[in-house]
């Protein structure tokens, strides 16, 4: 299967090739052309993901045996939050590592088999990093990871359990994302990094999950925002969805970053063309802290020409967020999943209609304390049981 890209920022067409992803005329990220959505059909009694969308999806075939169980992930009305207007989660920190890097990973798995590679890389600080060893490992692939000096030991934990080559480098961490497609190239390894166009093929089926399970196109959808990859991969699902004559609109996309580093934030707001990098990076959200996201101008562009918003929220937002969907909702997400609630906390009465917070990542994949976990904890020996639960009902 040859496959088609397309630059979204300059109609620029050319062929796939792994490890050259970037338009050579305004290096924006490229995308794969879709199917011809008017031939397209949704298997509706597949259990799994890729199999219910696979004619959506550039591969030859969809192999089951590759699968960790990603996709179809839950979708939770959030009544207790927000009980007059339709607010709902879309739990993508359900996923097998626990992010929605996962659906993004199966499709590369998928195409790096298809293509006879043998070793797939990513530059990583978390999330992405376990998901690319995983689905590796799951295909008898060698994994590659690039990651920056001083990611969390929990981070890396993640990672090495399932026998990576990981590479701790010292060293600016944006020039390290672009060197990787050179070091890709000269050693023979596929780096499918965060605005990868098979990544982003995996995350808009995210979209398709959403509109089914809801019935139709939301109004809003809150995620939060790094390299930009998940927004563009959310927006391609929703625009295809739409062309197929499966959805009649597409939503308000609403991307968050933190206040510490929202380089996307500033450009929107002060009507620049194009992203200027961060100054610096000063947040606990350490995810969705990216200075120069590789995807920026082309984020901007999508949502300035479909009337999209992009918004920051500060620590201590998303911190109270992340309590907050806790204890309503029991539901614990890395603050930067809870960057969204904090989002529409700050516009529900500027945006109003109903709205899916994007929840990405889970909650013990965290670098920061959540507000409460250092609750006291009672002691007793077990014949003085009683006397302690008398004590604690009352409270």
């Amino acid at each position: 299967m040859d496959l088609k890209l397309i630059c979204l920022n300059c109609r620029l067409e050319s062929d796939f090739q792994v490890n050259d992803i970037f338009c050579p005329r305004c290096s924006q990220p490229k995308q794969i052309f879709p199917p011809d959505l008017r031939r397209v059909k949704i298997h509706k009694f597949a259990d799994w993901s890729l199999e219910k969308f696979q004619e959506f999806l550039p591969l030859r075939e969809v192999k089951s045996e590759l699968s960790l169980g990603e996709g179809q992930t839950p979708f939770l009305r959030l009544k207790k939050i927000e009980p007059e207007r339709g607010l709902y989660a879309k739990v993508e920190a359900s996923n097998p590592t626990l992010s929605f890097k996962d659906r993004g990973s199966i499709v590369v798995t998928h195409k790096a088999l298809e293509l006879g590679i043998k070793q797939i890389g990513t530059v990583s600080t978390g999330n992405m990093a376990s998901s690319t060893a995983a689905y590796a490992a799951r295909a008898g692939l060698q994994s590659v990871l690039l990651v920056k000096k001083g990611t969390s030991p929990a981070a890396l934990i993640s990672a090495a359990v399932f026998d990576p080559v990981i590479i701790e480098v010292d060293g600016d961490y944006g020039q390290l994302f672009y060197q990787s497609y050179e070091i890709g190239e000269k050693y023979g390894i596929y780096f499918a990094n965060s605005v990868d166009p098979l990544r982003l093929e995996g995350y808009k089926l995210t979209s398709f999950e959403i509109c089914l399970e809801l019935g139709r196109t939301p109004d809003f959808v809150y995620v939060p925002v790094s390299s930009g990859g998940h927004l563009l991969g959310l927006y391609k699902g929703f625009a295809e969805f739409k062309l197929a004559g499966l959805a009649k609109s597409l939503p308000t996309l609403i991307g968050i970053q933190a206040e510490g580093c929202s380089p996307l934030v500033r450009a929107f707001k002060m009507k620049y063309d194009r992203v200027r990098k961060a100054k610096s990076v000063k947040t606990i959200a350490h995810s969705i802290s990216n200075p120069s996201p590789p995807a920026g101008d082309l984020v901007l562009k999508l949502i300035r020409e479909n009337n999209g918003y992009l918004i920051s929220v500060s620590d201590a937002e998303m911190l109270r967020a992340q309590k907050l969907l806790a204890t309503q909702e029991g539901l614990f997400v890395q603050p930067e999943s809870a960057s969204t609630l904090a989002a529409y906390f700050k516009l529900r009465d500027k945006f109003k209609g109903d709205s899916v917070l994007v929840l990405t990542g889970q909650g013990l994949k965290s670098t920061a304390p959540p507000l409460g976990s250092r609750k006291k904890i009672y002691r007793t020996r077990l014949e003085n049981l009683n006397t302690v639960l008398d004590r604690v009902s009352n409270k």
